[in-house]
Protein backbone atom coordinates (compact mmCIF):
# COMPACT_ATOMS: atom_id res chain seq x y z
CA UNK A 1 0.00 0.00 0.00
CA UNK A 2 1.75 3.77 -0.91
CA UNK A 3 0.82 5.88 2.04
CA UNK A 4 -0.76 9.42 1.36
CA UNK A 5 3.61 11.00 2.52
CA UNK A 6 2.16 14.15 0.74
CA UNK A 7 -0.76 15.12 3.02
CA UNK A 8 0.89 17.55 5.92
CA UNK A 9 2.13 16.74 9.30
CA UNK A 10 3.35 20.16 9.85
CA UNK A 11 4.65 19.07 13.77
CA UNK A 12 6.04 16.13 12.32
CA UNK A 13 8.35 18.03 10.16
CA UNK A 14 9.53 20.02 12.78
CA UNK A 15 10.95 17.09 14.90
CA UNK A 16 14.75 15.90 14.22
CA UNK A 17 15.55 12.76 13.36
CA UNK A 18 15.24 10.35 16.21
CA UNK A 19 17.03 7.15 16.94
CA UNK A 20 15.94 4.07 18.79
CA UNK A 21 18.33 2.27 21.32
CA UNK A 22 15.98 -0.50 22.93
CA UNK A 23 12.69 -1.94 22.06
CA UNK A 24 10.98 -4.00 24.91
CA UNK A 25 7.77 -6.13 24.74
CA UNK A 26 5.46 -7.24 27.64
CA UNK A 27 2.88 -9.95 27.57
CA UNK A 28 0.30 -9.96 30.20
CA UNK A 29 -2.21 -12.84 30.65
CA UNK A 30 -5.49 -12.63 32.69
CA UNK A 31 -8.58 -15.55 33.12
CA UNK A 32 -12.16 -13.58 33.51
CA UNK A 33 -15.42 -15.09 34.58
CA UNK A 34 -16.74 -14.03 31.75
CA UNK A 35 -15.82 -15.23 28.24
CA UNK A 36 -16.32 -12.72 24.95
CA UNK A 37 -18.64 -14.73 22.86
CA UNK A 38 -18.86 -14.80 19.21
CA UNK A 39 -18.95 -17.02 16.27
CA UNK A 40 -15.73 -17.56 16.06
CA UNK A 41 -14.63 -18.59 19.63
CA UNK A 42 -15.62 -17.93 23.19
CA UNK A 43 -12.59 -16.32 24.68
CA UNK A 44 -11.85 -17.01 28.54
CA UNK A 45 -8.87 -15.11 28.87
CA UNK A 46 -7.33 -11.59 28.37
CA UNK A 47 -4.33 -11.14 26.60
CA UNK A 48 -2.24 -7.79 26.12
CA UNK A 49 1.32 -7.83 23.98
CA UNK A 50 2.97 -4.67 24.32
CA UNK A 51 5.77 -3.17 22.93
CA UNK A 52 7.87 -0.16 24.48
CA UNK A 53 10.43 1.64 22.27
CA UNK A 54 13.04 4.38 24.05
CA UNK A 55 15.33 6.77 22.56
CA UNK A 56 19.44 7.55 23.75
CA UNK A 57 17.69 10.43 25.72
CA UNK A 58 15.09 8.00 27.73
CA UNK A 59 12.39 9.15 26.02
CA UNK A 60 9.77 6.22 25.20
CA UNK A 61 6.47 5.48 23.28
CA UNK A 62 3.89 2.68 23.58
CA UNK A 63 2.13 0.45 20.99
CA UNK A 64 -0.16 -2.87 20.86
CA UNK A 65 0.12 -5.74 19.22
CA UNK A 66 -2.95 -8.30 18.06
CA UNK A 67 -2.96 -11.30 20.28
CA UNK A 68 -6.27 -11.71 20.78
CA UNK A 69 -6.70 -14.87 18.66
CA UNK A 70 -5.01 -17.00 19.10
CA UNK A 71 -3.92 -16.26 22.35
CA UNK A 72 -0.88 -18.51 22.63
CA UNK A 73 0.40 -16.99 19.39
CA UNK A 74 1.42 -13.77 21.44
CA UNK A 75 4.78 -15.55 22.54
CA UNK A 76 5.53 -15.83 18.86
CA UNK A 77 5.06 -12.14 17.72
CA UNK A 78 6.71 -10.89 20.67
CA UNK A 79 9.92 -13.18 18.97
CA UNK A 80 8.96 -11.63 15.47
CA UNK A 81 9.61 -8.07 17.11
CA UNK A 82 13.11 -9.13 18.93
CA UNK A 83 14.34 -11.63 15.89
CA UNK A 84 12.85 -9.90 12.68
CA UNK A 85 12.33 -6.08 13.55
CA UNK A 86 14.80 -4.95 16.27
CA UNK A 87 17.78 -5.42 13.75
CA UNK A 88 15.94 -2.77 11.04
CA UNK A 89 15.02 -0.63 13.64
CA UNK A 90 17.53 0.37 16.62
CA UNK A 91 19.44 2.92 15.70
CA UNK A 92 18.60 3.63 12.30
CA UNK A 93 17.63 7.57 11.86
CA UNK A 94 13.83 7.61 11.63
CA UNK A 95 12.21 11.36 10.59
CA UNK A 96 8.30 9.65 9.34
CA UNK A 97 7.11 6.72 10.53
CA UNK A 98 5.24 6.54 7.73
CA UNK A 99 8.51 5.92 5.79
CA UNK A 100 9.68 3.32 8.40
CA UNK A 101 6.69 1.61 8.37
CA UNK A 102 6.53 0.98 4.47
CA UNK A 103 10.40 0.06 4.19
CA UNK A 104 10.19 -2.60 6.74
CA UNK A 105 6.91 -3.55 5.14
CA UNK A 106 8.72 -4.06 1.57
CA UNK A 107 11.76 -5.37 3.46
CA UNK A 108 9.89 -7.99 5.44
CA UNK A 109 7.45 -9.04 2.57
CA UNK A 110 9.62 -11.60 1.06
CA UNK A 111 9.88 -13.44 4.55
CA UNK A 112 6.17 -13.29 5.33
CA UNK A 113 5.34 -15.11 1.77
CA UNK A 114 8.43 -17.74 2.61
CA UNK A 115 7.22 -18.27 6.23
CA UNK A 116 3.33 -17.84 5.27
CA UNK A 117 2.99 -15.52 8.49
CA UNK A 118 1.48 -12.23 7.01
CA UNK A 119 -0.52 -11.88 10.25
CA UNK A 120 1.98 -12.31 12.92
CA UNK A 121 4.21 -9.87 10.93
CA UNK A 122 2.45 -7.28 10.27
CA UNK A 123 0.78 -7.25 13.39
CA UNK A 124 3.72 -7.00 15.44
CA UNK A 125 5.10 -3.58 12.44
CA UNK A 126 1.45 -2.20 13.48
CA UNK A 127 2.46 -2.85 17.13
CA UNK A 128 5.82 -1.09 16.79
CA UNK A 129 4.88 1.62 14.36
CA UNK A 130 1.99 2.68 17.34
CA UNK A 131 4.89 2.73 19.56
CA UNK A 132 6.92 5.23 17.37
CA UNK A 133 4.50 7.50 16.87
CA UNK A 134 3.98 8.12 20.62
CA UNK A 135 7.53 8.42 20.98
CA UNK A 136 7.68 11.45 18.46
CA UNK A 137 4.48 12.98 20.14
CA UNK A 138 6.18 12.61 23.55
CA UNK A 139 9.55 14.39 22.19
CA UNK A 140 7.29 17.33 21.09
CA UNK A 141 5.34 17.45 23.99
CA UNK A 142 1.69 17.37 22.32
CA UNK A 143 -0.73 14.81 21.89
CA UNK A 144 -0.69 12.48 18.85
CA UNK A 145 -3.38 13.04 17.09
CA UNK A 146 -2.42 16.87 17.07
CA UNK A 147 1.31 15.49 15.75
CA UNK A 148 -1.26 13.84 13.46
CA UNK A 149 -3.02 16.87 11.88
CA UNK A 150 -5.91 16.49 14.35
CA UNK A 151 -7.96 19.06 16.30
CA UNK A 152 -10.87 17.20 17.70
CA UNK A 153 -10.81 16.64 21.66
CA UNK A 154 -13.22 13.90 21.52
CA UNK A 155 -14.88 11.39 19.60
CA UNK A 156 -17.82 9.35 19.59
CA UNK A 157 -17.37 5.68 20.82
CA UNK A 158 -19.46 3.16 21.44
CA UNK A 159 -20.24 -0.18 23.42
CA UNK A 160 -19.15 -3.11 21.55
CA UNK A 161 -18.37 -7.17 22.48
CA UNK A 162 -22.20 -7.85 23.63
CA UNK A 163 -22.50 -11.04 24.01
CA UNK A 164 -25.86 -13.54 22.94
CA UNK A 165 -26.61 -14.56 26.27
CA UNK A 166 -26.88 -10.78 27.51
CA UNK A 167 -26.50 -8.53 25.02
CA UNK A 168 -29.39 -6.73 26.30
CA UNK A 169 -28.71 -6.34 29.76
CA UNK A 170 -25.11 -5.18 28.64
CA UNK A 171 -26.48 -2.15 26.80
CA UNK A 172 -28.30 -0.93 29.48
CA UNK A 173 -25.41 -1.26 31.72
CA UNK A 174 -23.52 0.28 29.17
CA UNK A 175 -26.60 3.44 28.41
CA UNK A 176 -25.75 4.01 32.62
CA UNK A 177 -21.97 4.58 31.76
CA UNK A 178 -22.59 6.60 29.19
CA UNK A 179 -22.70 5.18 26.03
CA UNK A 180 -25.50 6.20 22.87
CA UNK A 181 -24.53 3.60 20.25
CA UNK A 182 -24.55 0.17 21.06
CA UNK A 183 -22.88 -2.99 18.69
CA UNK A 184 -24.93 -6.64 19.20
CA UNK A 185 -23.27 -9.65 18.35
CA UNK A 186 -25.16 -11.79 16.19
CA UNK A 187 -25.01 -15.30 14.29
CA UNK A 188 -25.84 -17.68 16.63
CA UNK A 189 -29.00 -18.75 15.05
CA UNK A 190 -32.56 -16.79 13.85
CA UNK A 191 -34.70 -16.79 17.00
CA UNK A 192 -31.70 -15.92 19.25
CA UNK A 193 -30.40 -12.78 17.40
CA UNK A 194 -34.00 -11.59 16.86
CA UNK A 195 -34.76 -12.08 20.23
CA UNK A 196 -31.27 -10.13 21.64
CA UNK A 197 -32.42 -7.07 19.24
CA UNK A 198 -35.96 -6.89 19.61
CA UNK A 199 -34.77 -6.50 23.56
CA UNK A 200 -32.33 -3.85 22.71
CA UNK A 201 -34.24 -2.00 20.06
CA UNK A 202 -37.75 -1.70 22.03
CA UNK A 203 -35.86 0.50 25.15
CA UNK A 204 -33.71 2.37 22.91
CA UNK A 205 -34.32 6.52 22.69
CA UNK A 206 -34.72 7.85 19.15
CA UNK A 207 -30.91 9.43 19.41
CA UNK A 208 -28.88 6.09 20.19
CA UNK A 209 -27.78 3.77 17.31
CA UNK A 210 -27.81 -0.28 16.86
CA UNK A 211 -25.27 -1.99 14.97
CA UNK A 212 -24.47 -5.91 14.70
CA UNK A 213 -21.51 -8.13 14.34
CA UNK A 214 -21.88 -11.27 12.80
CA UNK A 215 -17.84 -12.25 12.92
CA UNK A 216 -17.59 -13.87 9.40
CA UNK A 217 -20.13 -16.12 10.83
CA UNK A 218 -22.35 -16.40 8.05
CA UNK A 219 -22.87 -17.95 4.18
CA UNK A 220 -23.98 -16.14 1.55
CA UNK A 221 -27.51 -18.34 1.71
CA UNK A 222 -27.88 -17.27 5.63
CA UNK A 223 -26.92 -13.44 5.07
CA UNK A 224 -29.71 -13.43 2.32
CA UNK A 225 -31.88 -14.97 4.62
CA UNK A 226 -31.53 -13.07 7.50
CA UNK A 227 -31.45 -9.48 5.26
CA UNK A 228 -35.03 -9.11 5.59
CA UNK A 229 -35.52 -9.58 8.87
CA UNK A 230 -33.09 -7.62 10.11
CA UNK A 231 -34.67 -4.47 8.29
CA UNK A 232 -36.74 -3.88 11.11
CA UNK A 233 -34.24 -2.74 13.41
CA UNK A 234 -33.16 0.28 11.86
CA UNK A 235 -29.73 -0.45 11.63
CA UNK A 236 -26.68 1.50 11.42
CA UNK A 237 -23.91 -0.96 10.10
CA UNK A 238 -24.15 -4.99 9.50
CA UNK A 239 -20.39 -6.10 10.48
CA UNK A 240 -18.78 -8.81 8.36
CA UNK A 241 -22.15 -10.95 7.46
CA UNK A 242 -19.48 -13.00 4.90
CA UNK A 243 -16.04 -14.27 5.12
CA UNK A 244 -13.78 -11.50 4.49
CA UNK A 245 -12.14 -13.53 1.17
CA UNK A 246 -15.24 -14.22 0.21
CA UNK A 247 -15.38 -13.32 -3.89
CA UNK A 248 -16.94 -9.96 -4.79
CA UNK A 249 -20.20 -10.69 -6.35
CA UNK A 250 -21.07 -12.21 -2.83
CA UNK A 251 -20.41 -9.34 -0.97
CA UNK A 252 -22.15 -7.03 -4.03
CA UNK A 253 -25.01 -9.56 -3.63
CA UNK A 254 -24.83 -8.76 0.60
CA UNK A 255 -24.54 -4.96 0.03
CA UNK A 256 -27.75 -4.78 -2.28
CA UNK A 257 -29.73 -7.60 0.08
CA UNK A 258 -29.33 -5.29 3.58
CA UNK A 259 -30.89 -2.33 4.04
CA UNK A 260 -28.21 -0.77 6.86
CA UNK A 261 -24.35 -0.02 5.23
CA UNK A 262 -21.91 -3.47 5.33
CA UNK A 263 -18.61 -2.65 7.60
CA UNK A 264 -15.73 -4.59 7.67
CA UNK A 265 -11.57 -4.06 7.44
CA UNK A 266 -10.10 -5.91 10.69
CA UNK A 267 -9.32 -8.72 8.21
CA UNK A 268 -8.27 -6.51 5.11
CA UNK A 269 -4.79 -5.40 4.30
CA UNK A 270 -3.15 -3.46 1.77
CA UNK A 271 -5.08 -2.56 -1.37
CA UNK A 272 -7.53 -4.57 -0.32
CA UNK A 273 -9.50 -1.21 1.97
CA UNK A 274 -9.86 -0.26 -1.67
CA UNK A 275 -11.37 -2.94 -3.42
CA UNK A 276 -13.99 -3.90 -0.68
CA UNK A 277 -14.88 -0.06 -0.81
CA UNK A 278 -17.10 -0.64 -3.19
CA UNK A 279 -19.67 -2.60 -0.89
CA UNK A 280 -18.43 -1.41 2.57
CA UNK A 281 -19.94 1.66 3.80
CA UNK A 282 -18.17 1.42 6.99
CA UNK A 283 -14.51 1.18 6.65
CA UNK A 284 -12.78 -0.63 10.20
CA UNK A 285 -8.97 -1.18 10.22
CA UNK A 286 -6.87 -2.58 13.27
CA UNK A 287 -3.98 -0.42 14.38
CA UNK A 288 -2.33 -3.29 16.26
CA UNK A 289 -3.39 -6.42 13.47
CA UNK A 290 -2.20 -4.50 10.26
CA UNK A 291 -0.61 -0.84 9.35
CA UNK A 292 -0.36 0.18 12.95
CA UNK A 293 -1.00 4.49 12.86
CA UNK A 294 0.45 5.36 9.75
CA UNK A 295 -1.87 2.76 7.26
CA UNK A 296 -4.29 3.19 9.49
CA UNK A 297 -4.43 7.12 9.20
CA UNK A 298 -4.08 6.66 5.20
CA UNK A 299 -6.98 4.15 5.28
CA UNK A 300 -9.28 6.72 6.70
CA UNK A 301 -8.88 9.68 4.94
CA UNK A 302 -9.05 7.57 1.91
CA UNK A 303 -12.32 6.23 3.36
CA UNK A 304 -13.65 9.53 4.22
CA UNK A 305 -12.48 11.24 0.84
CA UNK A 306 -14.85 8.22 -1.00
CA UNK A 307 -17.83 8.87 1.33
CA UNK A 308 -17.68 6.21 3.79
CA UNK A 309 -17.26 5.87 7.26
CA UNK A 310 -14.05 5.10 9.09
CA UNK A 311 -14.90 3.31 12.70
CA UNK A 312 -11.62 1.88 13.58
CA UNK A 313 -11.23 -1.91 14.95
CA UNK A 314 -9.96 -2.71 18.79
CA UNK A 315 -10.53 -5.81 20.89
CA UNK A 316 -7.72 -6.05 23.11
CA UNK A 317 -6.30 -3.77 26.18
CA UNK A 318 -5.58 0.13 26.44
CA UNK A 319 -3.17 1.23 24.79
CA UNK A 320 -4.21 0.07 21.45
CA UNK A 321 -7.71 1.78 22.49
CA UNK A 322 -5.61 5.10 22.94
CA UNK A 323 -4.04 4.54 20.07
CA UNK A 324 -6.95 3.83 17.93
CA UNK A 325 -8.77 6.88 19.45
CA UNK A 326 -6.00 9.36 18.78
CA UNK A 327 -6.07 8.22 14.74
CA UNK A 328 -10.13 8.49 15.03
CA UNK A 329 -9.36 12.18 16.19
CA UNK A 330 -7.47 12.76 13.43
CA UNK A 331 -8.86 12.10 10.74
CA UNK A 332 -12.54 13.22 11.66
CA UNK A 333 -15.37 12.74 10.51
CA UNK A 334 -18.50 10.95 12.03
CA UNK A 335 -16.70 7.51 13.06
CA UNK A 336 -17.18 6.02 16.18
CA UNK A 337 -14.71 4.57 18.22
CA UNK A 338 -15.12 0.89 19.18
CA UNK A 339 -14.95 0.07 23.43
CA UNK A 340 -15.24 -3.22 24.09
CA UNK A 341 -16.83 -3.42 27.59
CA UNK A 342 -16.49 -6.92 28.21
CA UNK A 343 -14.69 -7.70 31.61
CA UNK A 344 -11.25 -6.59 31.07
CA UNK A 345 -8.60 -5.64 33.94
CA UNK A 346 -5.99 -5.19 31.29
CA UNK A 347 -8.25 -2.56 29.64
CA UNK A 348 -7.38 -0.17 32.38
CA UNK A 349 -4.86 -1.18 34.16
CA UNK A 350 -2.58 -0.63 30.86
CA UNK A 351 -4.24 2.56 30.53
CA UNK A 352 -3.79 5.11 33.33
CA UNK A 353 -5.16 7.56 33.39
CA UNK A 354 -8.33 6.35 31.77
CA UNK A 355 -10.19 8.31 29.95
CA UNK A 356 -13.74 9.26 30.15
CA UNK A 357 -16.83 8.80 28.55
CA UNK A 358 -19.35 11.70 28.46
CA UNK A 359 -22.93 11.59 26.95
CA UNK A 360 -21.28 9.42 24.38
CA UNK A 361 -18.36 11.31 23.43
CA UNK A 362 -14.32 9.97 24.56
CA UNK A 363 -12.59 12.91 25.80
CA UNK A 364 -8.88 12.89 24.87
CA UNK A 365 -6.41 12.96 27.09
CA UNK A 366 -4.43 16.25 26.59
CA UNK A 367 -0.89 14.86 28.00
CA UNK A 368 1.98 14.35 25.67
CA UNK A 369 1.72 11.25 23.17
CA UNK A 370 -1.16 8.48 23.78
CA UNK A 371 -1.86 10.59 27.17
CA UNK A 372 -1.94 7.50 29.10
CA UNK A 373 0.52 4.64 30.50
CA UNK A 374 0.50 1.52 31.34
CA UNK A 375 0.39 0.68 35.94
CA UNK A 376 3.49 -1.81 35.24
CA UNK A 377 3.22 -2.25 39.37
CA UNK A 378 -1.01 -2.97 38.87
CA UNK A 379 -0.49 -4.83 36.29
CA UNK A 380 2.37 -7.08 37.42
CA UNK A 381 0.49 -10.31 38.75
CA UNK A 382 -0.66 -10.75 35.22
CA UNK A 383 3.17 -9.83 33.30
CA UNK A 384 3.96 -13.58 32.25
CA UNK A 385 6.93 -12.64 29.91
CA UNK A 386 9.25 -9.35 29.76
CA UNK A 387 11.74 -9.51 27.30
CA UNK A 388 14.17 -6.27 25.51
CA UNK A 389 16.66 -5.86 22.66
CA UNK A 390 19.42 -3.28 22.99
Amino acid sequence: MDLPLTSPLTLLSAQPPLQIEKIETFLYRVKVSKPVVSTLASIGQRVALLVRVQDPDGAYGWGEIYSTLPSFGAEHRAQVVHQLLAPHVLRQSITDPRVLWQTLSQKLHAMAIQTGEPGPIAAALGGLDCAVWDLLARRAQVPLYQLLGGKATSVPAYASGLNPADGPDVVALSRAQGFTAFKQKIGFGESTDLHNLRSIRQDMAAHERLMVDVNQGWTLDQALHMAPLLTEFDLAWVEEPLLADRPADEWRRCAQAFSAPLAGGENLRGDDFAQQSEWLGVIQPDVGKWGGISASRGVGQQALSAGKLYCPHWLGSGIGLMASAHVLAAVGGPGLLEVDVNENPLREALCQPFPALVQGQWVMPQGAGLGVDPDLKAASSWCVKHEETV
